[in-house]
């Protein structure tokens, strides 16, 4: 999967990055991000336990991450079939549409412009969304990789100035587009409490809310010692 994104909202100026340590960060963050994507990605149109096999362990390298990694062996081991009948009885099927759909458009309630502003995200930032996976642009799974994808740039970016529209991009797009995750993993979790989705969902959830917190944690405006998202 990949697209292209713009929003003025990450690249507003007087913003500034400080503390965030990117060479040491951003790498492991990325991996995160990419084996979230997978671990919600339909099994149906990627068989995702070959590259979450590979990924294992991860989640130990990033403190707020480590509840990703027994699941990421789990999703590895089980069975295509399995991961494909639970995917489609939450998310896919349904006689009145998916009983937990994992879109962001679907999941708030088709907000006005949602799927437009991910695109503008998308496009903005030359995040090329494969054809088949061009008409769910706002698919969590999606959403997760523009994620990876932001987070790949700020590792290999040159220069602090250059990978600073990629760190605020990373906090814009995670407070605009993945606020509706713990909506989505209270449905599931009423659905189906004890299923693999359930516990994949909420995982997701929690590395998503801790990271969007560690990112705030990062940036200030410029000329202000407080940083975003805490007192001064």
């Amino acid at each position: 999967m990949h697209i292209g994104a713009s929003t003025p909202a990450a690249t507003t100026p007087g913003r500034r990055v400080i503390d965030r340590q990117a060479a040491d960060t951003a790498g492991l963050r990325c991996l995160c991000y990419a084996a979230c994507s997978e671990l919600v990605a339909s099994p149906h149109e990627v068989d995702p336990r070959q590259a979450l096999r590979e990924r294992a362990g991860i989640g130990a390298a990033v403190p707020y991450a480590r509840a990703l990694d027994p699941l990421l062996i789990e999703v590895a081991g089980a069975e295509l079939a399995r991961l494909r009948s639970e995917y489609s009885g939450l998310f896919e099927v349904g006689s009145q549409g998916p009983p937990a759909p994992i879109r962001e458009d679907l999941q708030t309630g088709q907000r006005a412009g949602t799927r437009e502003e991910v695109v503008r995200f998308y496009d903005y930032f030359g995040y090329v969304l494969d054809e088949k996976f061009a008409w769910q642009p706002d698919h969590l799974s999606v959403q997760l990789e523009f994620m990876h994808y932001l987070c790949f740039r700020e590792a290999e970016a040159a220069s602090e100035t250059d990978a600073l529209s990629f760190q605020l991009a990373q906090a814009d797009f995670s407070g605009r587009h993945l606020g509706w995750v713990p909506k989505l993993a209270t449905n599931v979790a009423g659905l189906a409490a004890d299923s693999l989705y359930a516990r994949v969902v909420a995982a997701v959830r929690d590395f998503v809310a801790a990271d969007h917190e560690w990112q705030l944690a990062t940036i200030t405006e410029a000329g202000n010692p407080a940083v975003l998202g805490q007192e001064g």
